[in-house]
């Protein structure tokens, strides 16, 4: 499923309404951005840490190959994203229980706390 314009528009916008607001982030982003850091798809351009190229450095892709092209601190910070892809580097399933990389970590987490 390949990402489209407007989609990143209102993601973008949404990230800064975050930051203006202040509230509505997700309460462990942290975690779900440390698992950014360290994987495969990440790019580092300028400052920020991107999951795969920035979204306008390459507008059509595939998020399980290229990744979304989002900043991963903001994604992170999105209480209604998930990481596209799942331990095994496949495509994420979202229907009854997510697996992707962030779901499973809250879920190992949770089953700690």
């Amino acid at each position: 499923m390949a990402v489209t314009s407007a989609k990143a528009l209102v993601k973008g916008a949404g990230a800064i309404f975050r930051r203006i607001n202040g509230t509505g982030s997700y309460p462990r982003w942290a975690e779900r951005a440390a698992v950014c850091e360290k994987c495969p798809m990440r790019v580092v351009s300028g400052t920020a840490s991107y999951c795969g190229r920035p979204f306008l450095q390459q507008i059509n892709r595939d998020p399980v190959i290229d990744g979304c092209g989002c900043p991963t601190k903001e994604k992170a910070k999105d209480p209604t994203e998930h990481c596209p892809i799942n331990a095994r580097h496949e495509a994420a399933t979202e229907e009854q229980a997510c697996d992707c990389k962030w779901c499973a970590i809250a879920a190992r987490l949770g089953a700690r706390a």
